[in-house]
């Protein structure tokens, strides 16, 4: 029946070009602009000449999927949901503990799929055609996924641009939304405002990806928890060269962590 269902009402244009796409992700996300042509029709199940037709060439097909990858690494409503879903009663190191793993894993998906599109960018100083931008994401509403000329491909840059800029807007506003419900059985614990520590634990899961020398591994997950909630010193510290006094230092409660001035958001923040 579903056989027949198929042939009765074959796939629309738009409606392959987006599953070729979602077909050929995982490929793409592990080989990335190194595919083959013939990698990707296999990971298809189509046809060369079918990928050609639905997307004019192999450039305009990773980009589709890596813009696809791209979008659905960012959901507003997945990431809202993961956060809220974040058991209230676990103790506060290890629910911060789990956002920061989350918050990991959605960072480097999103970074992998940016490494794709980066890597399709022309030299600098080349032509300016030389790049080929994909069409809109594959989808029901979606034109076709062709290279466009070099004023076309200008405009869907700028499209581009704009989609995830909204995107990254709604995800930031959902990861506010999010690790606040998962502070809020604690608030009353909080020596600094909410906003503060919401800015904190971002910075804390961006700081993960913004070395690029890669000489020391990564803090794990529940060590970078325990220091936000508990600070880098413990209430025996001694006064001294290397630390002030905690009762002249300010803090409002003793031993508690002295966390200084909250950093900006990070403007890729990714949850």
């Amino acid at each position: 029946m579903d056989n027949e269902r198929r042939r009765a009402s074959p796939m629309t244009p738009d409606e392959r070009r987006a599953a070729i796409a979602a077909a050929v992700m995982p490929l793409v996300a592990e080989r990335g602009v190194d595919v083959t042509s013939r990698e990707l029709a296999e990971a298809a199940g189509v046809a060369e000449g079918t990928l050609f037709r639905a997307f004019g060439d192999k450039a305009a097909l990773v980009g589709a999927a890596a813009v696809e990858g791209l979008s659905r690494a960012g959901r507003p409503e997945e990431t809202l949901a993961e956060l809220t879903g974040i058991d209230p009663t676990l103790p506060l190191e290890r629910r911060l503990e789990l956002v920061i793993e989350m918050g990991r894993q959605r960072t480097a998906e999103v970074m992998r799929w940016i490494s794709v599109l980066r890597r399709m960018a022309p030299p600098p100083g080349g032509p300016p055609g030389a790049v080929v931008v994909p069409g809109p994401p594959p989808g029901p509403s979606g034109p076709p996924v062709v290279p466009g000329a070099a004023a076309d491909q200008h405009e869907r840059l700028h499209s581009y641009r704009r989609m995830f800029m909204d995107q990254r807007a709604r995800q930031h506003e959902a990861t506010v939304e999010g690790i606040t419900a998962v502070l809020t059985p604690d608030l009353h614990r909080l020596r600094v405002p909410v906003e503060v520590a919401v800015s904190l634990i971002e910075s804390a899961i961006a700081g993960a990806h913004a070395r690029v020398d890669h000489l020391q591994p990564g803090v794990p997950a529940d060590v970078l928890a325990d220091a936000l909630v508990n600070g880098l010193a413990g209430p025996g510290k001694m006064p001294g060269p290397a630390g002030p006094d905690p009762a002249t230092s300010g803090s409002a409660v003793p031993g508690a962590p002295a966390f200084g001035s909250p950093p900006p958001s990070p403007e890729g923040n990714c949850f």
